[in-house]
């Protein structure tokens, strides 16, 4: 019990410390106050010295609003929510049960094994939500000691169900099993909760240094990095490769005749256009200022034709509006394939950036091939 005591505030101190900056998700600070909370209805629901509605139903309720607060973090975490009603609801019962069983039916016996079940089922709606929106490499551990808390404090309830004796010993088995397992499990969902928001962050910095904040296509280093593997993939299937360069025509008059704000809603719905061309192994980068390019992979030399022309077609029709100000724009594209040129990507899009030179010299909004 010892053991346990000290692990859960050790853990509870890790999720508050990592909780305390600036920065902090919103989630990580609900797992950190449920945690402080719960370990006050612990506290209480441990000293039978306090009057019996304390320890005997209040600490309860307080447990249940803790886990209930851990539980709104996590779906928080997973672009959820979980509404005061419910968090109130789940307290609720954790309350009204125990006090049934402490004053007016008194009985040690169900009111153990009704905490055991009730815990156990909502440390498993946590693992249920994590289950369900988690990236299973990096939710396991906090999945698997949710599910370990739950099946601990299960089985804490069955013994109690079956052993009403608190003075029995024939399943002290069980019970020192369940009593490891539990600040095991607290340990696993500890360093898992903060791991998920490690990974968060992780993507977070991954999604800044090869994304284009403006448009959310890749950026040159994106480009760069996922350009090599679809060139390589391609290489090894034996599949063409073709990519597109496309530049807006006359974009700085854009800018120059209705401000930055409007020529950058044009480059998002240029992106936005790109994008319905795009199949999932495909990339589409902002190579720079006004001027995108397309990697596809398994596409001929006259695909690609079709495709750029079709795209060409797409952005002529289109109407940008922003704030009252409507925008017509065209593009020039330039095409080529590595069944004409090697599949290096550096130099298709080396050749793809004279094809599309050539199609502005030739009149603009026009589709060249090299």
């Amino acid at each position: 019990m010892l053991v346990q005591v000290c692990v859960t505030l050790l853990t509870t101190a890790l999720l508050v410390v990592s909780a305390c900056y600036t920065e902090s998700p919103p989630e990580q600070r609900w797992w950190a106050g449920g945690n402080v909370v719960a370990c006050l209805g612990l506290g209480l629901t441990s000293v039978e010295s306090l009057p019996v509605l304390l320890h005997g139903v209040i600490g309860y309720g307080v447990v249940a609003f803790g886990l209930a607060l851990v539980l709104r973090g996590l779906r928080v975490h997973c672009a959820a929510n979980l509404s005061w009603p419910a968090i109130g609801v789940i307290t609720a019962i954790a309350l009204l049960i125990p006090a049934w069983f402490t004053l007016v039916a008194p009985s040690l016996r169900a009111r153990l094994c009704f905490s055991g079940f009730y815990f156990a089922l909502l440390n498993w709606l946590c693992a249920v939500v994590v289950a369900r929106h988690g990236v299973w490499r990096v939710s396991i551990v906090s999945l698997t000691g949710f599910v370990l808390l739950g099946l601990a404090l299960f089985l804490r309830g069955v013994h109690m169900l079956l052993h009403g004796d608190l003075a029995d010993r024939s399943s002290s088995l069980a019970m020192g099993l369940s009593t490891l397992a539990i600040p095991l499990a607290q340990i696993c969902i500890a360093f898992g909760l903060i791991q998920m928001v490690m990974w968060r962050y992780a993507e977070r910095l991954r999604r800044l240094s090869t994304l284009d904040a403006l448009t959310g296509a890749l950026n040159r280093a994106g480009l760069d990095l996922q350009g090599k593997r679809v060139g390589l993939r391609a290489l090894r299937g034996g599949r063409s490769l073709a990519v597109i360069m496309i530049d807006v025509d006359y974009f700085k008059q854009i800018n120059d005749t209705h401000g930055h704000p409007v020529g950058d809603e044009v480059l998002r719905h240029l992106a936005r256009l790109l994008k319905l061309e795009l199949r999932p192994h495909d990339l589409m980068a902002r190579f720079g200022g006004e001027e995108f390019v397309l990697v596809l992979d398994g596409v001929d030399r006259a695909a690609a034709l079709n495709i750029a022309e079709r795209v060409r077609a797409r952005i002529e029709d289109a109407v940008v509006d922003w704030e009252g100000v409507s925008v017509r724009y065209t593009a020039s594209l330039g095409v080529v394939c590595s069944d004409q040129h090697s599949y290096d990507l550096i130099r298709l899009i080396s050749a793809g950036d004279v094809a599309m030179y050539e199609a502005k010299r030739a009149g603009r909004n026009r589709v060249a091939v090299g």
